[in-house]
Formats: structure tokens, C-alpha cells, sequence
């Protein structure tokens, strides 16, 4: 081989070494993230647009769900519905704020909490959105115990139909 040849392949393998060891970091960052969570709440944002009739698979869905990148994730004192129509979307949420994060570029997000029940919200165009509520009547329940993760998926569907 000639020396531009010699040159070249260790330019390349550095390179390959240099963007593995990056990407491990980059990984181990966000999981001790989620570690050092030991009582909260962990969860995933999706959104999900157009037709869903007939209800099939999500991974069968090409393009109609994606993740809820970058979007603000309010965890609230419980707020409970007192009769008459529920509302998904709020302007503002009258419950305190207990804790905020903001979602990764997969819709991913941890946040510690005491134990509890609250209620979580999502941004979602300048409002507030949260699609369940529990038997309580509690929107956006979700209930913490002790020295446990509570594992949540939020699904933003104001664009969608079913």
C-alpha cells in the first residue's frame, strides 16, 4: 500500500473509534439520567396524526405516530374534573406545578417525584393537553410509590381521528 493509502485508513479508523466512544457517552448520559431517578416518573410522548380506522398496530402505522421531541412535560397537583364536559386541552392548568421537564429527540423524559398522585400534562400549541383521567376523575393520573419508576406513555391525538 502507498503511503496516501496508510494515511487514509488511519484517518478512518480514528474516526470510527472517535464516533463510537462519543455515542457511548451519549447513551450512558441519558441512562444514568433515568438511574438517578429512583421515585418518579418515566415516560414517552407520542403524537399521533391522521386516520386510525381500523385500529391496527402502532408500528404498522408509517409515519402516523411520532415522537413528542422537545415538548414540555408539567407534572401537577391532581386536578380533578367537577362534572360538565372534560376538557383534553387547557390554556393554563389551575393546579400547582410539582415538577417540569422537557422531552429528548425520542419523546423521552424522567422526572423524581415524591410519592403520590398528580397530573401530568403536555405542551402542545400554547396549551396544556391531557387525554384520561382516572376513576377519580383525576386528569392525567398518575399515581407514584415509593422507591418505584411509573412508567407512562402519553399520546397527544388532537390531530387524529379513530
Amino acid at each position: 500500500m502507498n503511503q496516501t493509502r496508510v494515511t487514509l485508513l488511519i484517518v478512518l479508523v480514528l474516526a470510527a473509534v472517535t464516533f463510537t466512544m462519543c455515542c457511548k457517552q451519549t447513551r450512558s448520559a441519558a441512562d444514568d439520567k433515568t438511574k438517578s431517578v429512583k421515585t418518579g416518573i418515566v415516560g414517552r410522548v407520542e403524537v399521533w396524526e391522521g386516520n386510525f380506522m381500523p385500529m391496527v398496530d402502532p408500528e404498522r402505522r408509517n409515519n402516523q405516530i411520532k415522537p413528542g421531541a422537545g415538548r414540555r412535560v408539567r407534572v401537577h397537583e391532581p386536578l380533578k374534573m367537577n362534572g360538565g364536559l372534560a376538557e383534553a386541552m387547557r390554556a393554563e392548568v389551575p393546579t400547582p406545578v410539582i415538577a417540569e421537564v422537557m422531552a429528548d429527540s425520542a419523546g423521552r423524559f424522567s422526572v423524581a417525584v415524591p410519592p403520590g398522585t398528580y397530573s401530568i400534562f403536555v405542551e402542545e400549541n400554547g396549551g396544556w393537553y391531557a387525554n384520561v383521567w382516572n376513576e377519580l376523575g383525576i386528569q392525567g393520573a398518575v399515581t407514584v410509590e415509593e422507591g418505584k419508576l411509573t412508567e407512562i406513555l402519553i399520546k397527544i391525538t388532537t390531530k387524529a381521528t379513530f
